[in-house]
Formats: C-alpha cells, sequence, structure tokens
C-alpha cells in the first residue's frame, strides 16, 4: 500500500498544508497512517477523499456539510450533487446572460440598460436575505434600530463601514494564520472590536447577543462559506473568540 507524506498530497492537490492541518482537526479528513513521530501518512483511499471534499467544495458546499454528506450513502450524495448542479447550471445561464447584455452595451456605447433587460438578472434576487431577517427580527429593536441609522448612509458611508469591517476579518485571519489561539488575548480583543463595530454602524449590540451571532457563524452556511472563503477554519475562530470575548465580560 502507497503511503503519502502530507507534502506530497498538498503538492498533489494544489493546496497547502495547513488546509490539510484543518481538515484533519475538524474530522473530515484524518490521514489512515501516523508514525511514531507524529508524521502523517496518506493513503489511496486517503486520497480519493480528498478528491471528492474539493469537488464538494468547489460546488460550494460548506464543509461541515461536507463531513455529514461523505458519511451519507452513496444514493444520497448522489442526489445531492444532482441538486448542487441543478443550482450551478443556472447560475452559469445567469452569467452568459450577464455576459451577452455586457458585449451589447459595450457595443453600443449604451450604459443605459433598458427595462426589459433586467430579464438577465432574474432569479438573483439581492433582497433575499433582507426579507428573511425582517420575517425573524424585524420586531426587534435592534432591527428597527439597524433599519433606522442604515437609511441614512451614503456610499461613503457603505464604503468605510464595509473597509473596517474587512479589516477586521483580516486580523483575524492573520492570528488564524499566525497559529495563535481563539481563546488568546489578540483574538478577544479583535471580537470585541467586532462587537464594537456592530454597535458603531447597525445597533447596540451586547456581548451575549454577540455570542448569538456567534452561533449563526457555524451554523449557518452562508455564514460559514462567507469566512471559510478568506481561510479555511475561520468561520469557528471566530465564533470561539466572540463567545470567550462574552466569558470575558462576564
Amino acid at each position: 500500500m502507497k503511503e503519502y507524506s502530507i507534502g506530497e498530497v498538498a503538492k498533489l492537490f494544489q493546496i497547502s498544508i495547513r488546509t490539510l492541518h484543518h481538515y484533519d482537526a475538524i474530522g473530515l479528513l484524518i490521514p489512515t497512517i501516523r508514525a511514531e513521530s507524529g508524521y502523517r501518512f496518506y493513503t489511496e483511499q486517503n486520497l480519493d477523499s480528498l478528491k471528492n471534499i474539493l469537488i464538494y467544495r468547489a460546488l460550494g458546499i460548506s464543509l461541515q456539510r461536507i463531513k455529514v454528506l461523505l458519511a451519507q450513502q452513496p444514493e444520497t450524495q448522489i442526489d445531492m450533487l444532482r441538486e448542487q448542479k441543478r443550482l450551478v447550471d443556472e447560475h452559469i445561464e445567469r452569467l452568459k446572460k450577464i455576459q451577452q447584455q455586457l458585449e451589447q452595451t459595450l457595443s453600443k456605447g449604451d450604459l443605459m440598460m433598458k427595462k426589459n433587460e433586467f430579464s438577465i438578472i432574474e432569479g438573483f434576487d439581492p433582497d433575499k436575505y433582507e426579507q428573511e431577517v425582517v420575517a425573524s427580527w424585524g420586531d426587534t429593536d435592534a432591527y428597527k434600530e439597524s433599519s433606522r441609522r442604515t437609511k441614512s448612509y451614503s456610499k461613503s458611508d457603505w464604503q468605510r463601514c464595509h473597509q473596517q469591517r474587512d479589516d477586521l476579518n483580516g486580523e483575524m485571519v492573520q492570528l488564524l494564520r499566525n497559529g495563535e489561539s481563539a481563546v488568546g488575548e489578540q483574538a478577544i480583543n479583535v471580537a470585541e472590536k467586532m462587537r464594537q463595530h456592530i454597535c458603531t454602524w447597525y445597533y447596540q449590540c451586547s456581548p451575549a447577543m454577540h455570542a448569538q451571532l456567534a452561533e449563526m457563524y457555524v451554523a449557518d452556511d452562508r455564514f460559514t462559506d462567507a469566512y471559510e472563503s478568506l481561510n479555511p477554519g475561520l468561520a469557528a475562530f471566530v465564533s470561539q473568540a466572540i463567545k470567550n470575548n462574552l466569558n470575558r465580560v462576564n
């Protein structure tokens, strides 16, 4: 039975060793062989599993969902892949229509989109999640305060808000890559700045409320995928740091 070192697997699949360490840590891909020295060695079966993991990730499936999926019977996996392929096909078709529209617009030199051309974005609803938020939180004081504040924001306001958010996410990414702990002071300090960012731009967010939001970062695939796209393991890292911030306050 041929064995592969973690470096060989990383090179073979064009992924980082850190990613493989993360997959191991969360129980998604555990090397079959571990030497007494602690080195990990992967088998051909491990490589087959990794191939499937990377295919699922390319289809936009979260790591948590992949872990569940790999434990399912083949028939269930096939059904889910069919559904995922359908969504991907629909997205590709929308992109093709948008590409055609852009080509026509550039060739005509007319930058104004006609009313009947809005059909190119049919199926893409940018207000989808806003409607979901209203349904779940519309009656809360926090939502009402956030709605009142954000209605007056200019384009430059939103740019500053998003830049500050991206900077804080970048700080978390750097801490994770440096091997810092989510229970460490640096991560907790950034978590507190994240809470203050919400208070500044949206609504008064207590440490306890922030900890509730942190649960969504690992429970809701949309939040998880957003963080994971920045760095593998970031969703759990940020969530834990926020919860630790609550513990520090208490």
